[in-house]
């Protein structure tokens, strides 16, 4: 079945900042050990794993419908539907955020010293 994977597993209480729980891509990768006592999620590592993982997301449909079509019992149509739905919602998700982020960098080059 499809599982999610946009929504990240971050405990907001913990001292330490925690790297995203992407599905696809191996934790180690995403976290940086600092000299001393807590792990840092790399900004960009963790940016380019959320693009791999949108992109994950929207060639899904495609597969499941090739599967479905060559006639695999285990893909139900449904799962096709559900996965089109997320990649719908991831894209415009992402595109939300990118708005949102352009945005904020517009407001803080704005700002006068």
């Amino acid at each position: 079945m499809i599982e999610n994977s946009f929504v990240p597993n971050i405990n907001i209480f913990s001292n330490s900042v925690p790297s995203v729980g992407l599905t696809q891509a191996p934790a180690a990768s995403f976290k940086r050990e600092f000299a001393g006592a807590s792990e840092a999620a790399d900004f960009k590592s963790v940016l380019s794993g959320l693009v791999t993982n949108l992109n994950n997301e929207v060639e899904k449909p495609d597969q499941l419908l090739n599967q479905q079509m060559m006639g695999n019992s285990e893909v139900d149509i449904h799962d096709v539907i559900t996965a089109v739905a997320k990649a719908e919602l991831g894209i415009s998700l992402a595109t939300q955020i990118t708005s949102k982020v352009v945005t904020a960098y517009n407001a803080v080059m704005n700002i006068s010293i």
